[in-house]
């Protein structure tokens, strides 16, 4: 019987993608909506999308957004539907990778008893383009299953309503999931699909829902046993009716204890698994930071070395070795040109002149001392840098590849956690109905217990007038013994005996 509903948000609740409004105040909505569709489609993971997202809003001021979130409308029926649905006792929560911003609003307009979602960081009344949040690093499915479990149900027992990639698990795993106006991956692994803009087509959902438990109900009814009719046994077949029943009642508690020690089992290794996913988790998280601090020192490193090599390049021209080098380019021309072509001459000697020239003014460029000290220390330091540069980033793409590595490891543990689970609630489920079976069986002893009772009151009650019965006809017995005796009959002792006990001589 499905007691929580739950409700993704943008798209669903609301006609919009909340990020899509916000990046709308900077003028940056088609960059935002091409990353959305990706993680959307299920193309990149929801947490770098998100974050690549956010950090696009950075400086964009609160009083803007609120502005704008004021105009976001709800979906067609979200109020009615909610309202509807807790009237008939139905619990709300909305579950959403998007923010506080609108979240909250939505909350209060629809009366939703839980809301889950992320929050924009700000800082002096501007977003900082950061986010934090439990819609982050876990799935919404991970969020779902705590709330069912702090609120004392099962996933079997919610009904799971969204729109996108992100959505699939919690529609996947709870006992109905409805894709709403849904990506096709959605609609693929959905219960039941919803392809109008009208929340109200929920509450038809639940109503065959309810109509469907209730036939279950009648069902099972009309195929339980006969019961036995107790008021027509006599005491030994009540008591050996209560015999039966207390050796099926050891039996099912005895199961029933077998079923709560494996519930708790399973409980046991699926909290392992979800605090070793954690821990996984932790270090994939701290692999990655470490990862972007060496790039950052990367960055660095290679900001310096490119300093040291513009000031060397600096250095060098001002040095006078780029007049040298362009001087000895034009004596080798000339020197070829000499050897080469066949000049007449006036045409030669002018170049021997200007060869001569050029030597002489080659040999009167000295290169200052101080600059060329200057020089190899530049180069000294570029080299050093850039063997930084290389030693970190060799360091940061080890990190990299043992980061994916954890990564990688959390999928496999996120399956077999939750596995686990699945096998936590069905023994938690076999349990419960186990204990049902053993309070039927107490009820059917006390119903036992009674008729036992009632069986006890009428034999005393035979008892007693049997006795009185006996007493009657020993009283005239007595009568007719004593009126022999006075016609001269001789008594026994037990004659006499009898005579004496009514009082008779």
């Amino acid at each position: 019987m499905i007691k929580l509903v739950v409700f993704d948000l943008d798209n669903v609740l609301i006609d919009t993608e909340t990020i899509d409004e916000i990046a709308k105040i900077k003028g940056i909505e088609e960059e935002i909506s091409d990353i959305t569709l990706q993680a959307m489609q299920g193309k990149i993971p929801f947490e770098t999308s998100i974050r690549q997202r956010v950090k696009k809003l950075e400086g964009i001021s609160t009083s803007d957004i609120d502005e704008a979130m004021d105009k976001i409308s709800l979906n067609p029926g979200a109020v009615e539907t909610a309202t509807e649905l807790k009237k008939q006792g139905y619990k709300i929560a909305i579950i959403t990778g998007s923010f506080d911003v609108i979240a909250l609003k939505v909350k209060e307009l629809i009366n939703a008893d839980y809301a889950f979602y992320n929050t924009l960081e700000v800082d002096d009344g501007k977003l900082t383009g950061e986010v934090s949040g439990p819609l982050i690093t876990q799935n919404k499915v991970d969020v779902l299953r705590q709330l069912v479990d702090e609120i004392g149900i099962t996933l079997d027992e919610c009904a799971t309503i969204g729109d996108g990639a992100n959505d699939l698990e919690m529609i996947k795993n709870a006992k109905i999931g409805i894709a709403y106006n849904a990506k096709p991956i959605l609609k693929e692994n959905a219960d039941v699909q919803i392809n109008e803009k009208d929340l109200r087509k929920v509450l038809d959902i639940m109503a065959d829902e309810e109509k469907i438990t209730k036939e279950e109900v009648v069902e099972n009814d009309e195929a339980e046993e006969e019961t036995i009719d107790y008021s027509i046994l006599n005491f030994q077949q009540l008591l050996q009716c209560k015999r039966t029943l207390e050796s099926e009642l050891t039996d099912l508690k005895n199961v029933r204890d077998k079923m709560n020690e494996e519930t708790k089992a399973f409980r046991k290794e699926r909290d392992e698994l979800n605090q070793k996913l954690k821990d996984t988790l932790k270090i994939a998280l701290d692999k990655r930071n470490t990862r972007d601090e060496i790039n950052k020192e990367v960055h660095e490193n290679k900001e310096l070395r490119n300093q040291c090599n513009e000031e060397l390049k600096k250095v060098e021209w001002n040095s006078g070795k780029k007049e040298i080098s362009n001087i000895q380019a034009e004596i080798n021309k000339i020197d070829k040109t000499i050897q080469t072509k066949v000049l007449d001459i006036r045409k030669e000697n002018e170049l021997v002149k200007r060869v001569s020239d050029l030597t002489k003014q080659l040999k009167k460029i000295q290169s200052d001392e101080e600059e060329e000290k200057t020089a190899t220390q530049l180069k000294e330091k570029s080299e050093l840098y850039h063997q930084k540069v290389v030693e970190l980033s060799d360091k940061a793409q080890a990190v990299h590849e043992e980061m994916i590595e954890y990564f990688n490891k959390i999928d496999g543990i996120r399956e077999e956690a939750d596995g686990k689970h699945q096998d936590f609630i069905n023994s938690r489920n076999a349990a419960t109905a186990k204990h049902e079976e053993v309070k039927a069986k107490l009820s059917e002893i006390r119903k036992v217990n009674k008729f036992m009772d009632q069986a006890k009151s009428q034999s005393r009650g035979r008892k007693s007038e049997d006795k009185a019965d006996n007493d009657l006809k020993e009283k005239e017995e007595a009568e007719e013994i004593f009126q022999k005796f006075k016609d001269g009959k001789k008594l026994t002792t037990d004659e006499f005996l009898l005579l004496q006990k009514y009082d008779i001589m």
